[in-house]
């Protein structure tokens, strides 16, 4: 299978967005003071930290249209469909390095792609994917010499996983980002659902106890074993039951399109503090939570935070994340597992 002519990043079915267009763009983080840059960078490092955390991209990417087409204002109160990937996208300029830097992580994950076709991306290629979509241009066409279309998805990282091919893409990255500083400001995004303070906040005592019962939780706990532990959520999303979010009546959005490919059909959510009272709406950049994920039997596959306190939770190989989401290893399947 051929990529598409018109394809300028390296997944199907995305609406990429270009470096001019973002340049175009007020700064989100600058114009309502989410964080200051110290924070930025420190959530930034944070997401990068967890990118296989990152369930789905596609209905995450904002869509910019061509200037000709009428002008475009902010969002308003978007949804989040995947917390990791709209904290990077919503991060601006700022997680640009640690997204460069993650470029030469051949950690196993699994496929994010909404049409997982041919090839395997690992952390690095997936990390490419969104410095694409911040508006950094498709190096991989140049250095492979081949036009675009001469291109087939896998190609993309096969040709990666060749020689020192990861570096050179990395290399030529991050030169182009010298060169364009201003590259890849964050989204105009207009939050009217957050507060002007935080409606709660955890305690520095409160805090403490809540890092030291996470730090308990082991993959493959039941959600029994979970809560007996850290506590009963403030709230919970099962697929398939209609669970309204109390704010606007729309679901809770802890799960997303990307969940079954994860085999994963419920979830709990932790704040610590908390900004935003719609939990659909809430602030990946502002409000902090945990979110845990369970299987369709129960178990608990992993935990996305971006609390600073509380690090993620996330299987460290292939063959753990088979076990933990399928009950079964790549040996199992009689695929060849990953170091």
């Amino acid at each position: 299978m051929r990529m598409p002519h018109h394809r300028k990043g390296i997944m199907a079915a995305l609406v990429l967005v270009s470096s001019a267009a973002f340049l175009a763009m007020p700064c989100n983080l600058c114009a309502q003071g989410t964080l200051d840059s110290s924070q930025a960078e420190k959530m930034a490092e944070i997401m990068c930290r967890q990118l296989p955390n990152l369930t789905t991209t596609a209905d995450a990417v904002v869509e910019i249209h061509d200037p000709g087409e009428g002008a475009q204002g902010p969002q308003l109160d978007p949804v989040v469909w995947d917390d990791v990937y709209d904290a990077l996208v919503g991060l601006g300029e700022y997680s640009v390095p640690c997204l460069v830097a993650e470029m030469t992580d051949v950690r196993w994950m699994p496929d994010p792609r909404m049409e997982p076709l041919t090839g395997a991306p690992l952390v690095g290629d997936v990390a490419y994917m969104i410095l694409n979509d911040k508006g950094v241009p498709d190096f991989i066409p140049f250095l492979a010499h081949k036009k675009p279309d001469q291109l087939r998805m896998d190609d993309y990282f096969i040709w990666t996983a060749n020689g020192d091919n990861r570096q050179r893409l990395q290399q030529a990255v991050r030169d182009w980002v010298l060169e364009h500083p201003n590259c890849c400001a964050a989204p105009w995004i207009v939050r009217n659902s957050r507060s002007a303070k935080a409606s709660f906040r955890m305690t520095p005592r409160a805090l403490l106890a809540a890092k030291k019962a996470f730090a308990r939780l082991q993959l493959g706990m039941t959600p029994t074993q979970v809560i007996k532990i850290a506590g009963r959520p403030d709230a919970e999303q099962h697929a398939g039951r209609e669970q309204p979010s109390s704010a606007t009546g729309e679901e809770l959005h802890l799960l997303n399109v990307g969940s079954s490919n994860r085999n994963e059909d419920m979830a709990y959510i932790y704040f610590t503090e908390r900004w935003t009272s719609d939990i659909a709406r809430r602030d990946p950049l502002r409000d902090r939570y945990l979110i845990l994920y369970f299987t369709p039997k129960g178990k608990l596959t992993r935990i996305f935070s971006n609390v600073e306190e509380i690090p993620p939770v996330f299987p460290a190989s292939e063959q753990l994340w088979q076990k933990v989401i399928w009950g079964e290893s790549p040996e199992d399947k009689g695929q060849p597992a990953a170091n």
